[in-house]
């Protein structure tokens, strides 16, 4: 029996209804009690300058809290300069109209860290498994059609191996590339 061998890819464009984003407060002082106190006073103002702006309190969390020490090299040796304290927040903001005035809230508020903002679709997962489904149907109207222009009748689908990949920014494509070995009967 001979093999044939296709790959079919579908792709779904999705319009982004909610973004993620870290938003966080650094800062620095002598000491590392000095520094955590006005951390902690600035990432209580963040929040509630993102509450005031809309995002829910279960839209809010901590994703990242560091202490290190600062140092001075401008000596020729290392002096100890005071310590940095920063808490990160993962923030999701579901008012796409206001993204830019939610964040500017937060910075007004104190937040001094902006960062990976991703767009993202709460239908993502349909989608992922609607672009599936049209990548099989692509690999099987390859396979039909390669098998017409041989000369041989398909059989049925000897193995399927699916890599799925997702891209995008404000509009997200979910795509899938699906291989499939397809049996096929060579007739004289």
């Amino acid at each position: 029996d001979a093999t044939l061998t296709v790959t079919g890819s579908a792709s779904v464009t999705l319009t982004a209804d909610y973004v993620r984003v870290s938003v966080g407060v650094s800062t620095t002082a002598a000491t590392v009690e000095e520094a955590s106190t006005l951390n902690n006073t600035s990432i209580h103002a963040v929040i509630a300058a993102l509450k005031e702006a809309g995002v829910a309190e279960e839209d809010i969390a901590t994703s990242n809290y560091s202490v290190h020490a600062e140092y001075d090299y401008a000596s020729g040796s290392q002096q100890l300069a005071g310590y940095n304290v920063t808490n990160q927040l993962s923030v999701i903001i579901r008012d796409m109209e206001h993204i830019g005035a939610t964040l500017d809230k937060a910075t007004a508020a104190g937040a001094n860290n902006i960062y990976n903002i991703e767009f993202l679709s709460t239908q993502a997962d349909a989608a992922q498994d609607e672009a599936i489904g049209y990548a099989v149907q692509d690999a099987m109207r390859r396979a039909r059609l390669l098998a017409d222009a041989a000369g041989l009748s398909l059989g049925g689908v000897k193995s399927i191996s699916d890599s799925t990949a997702s891209y995008g920014i404000v509009t997200r494509t979910y795509a899938s590339k699906l291989d499939a070995a397809v049996g096929n009967s060579i007739l004289p």
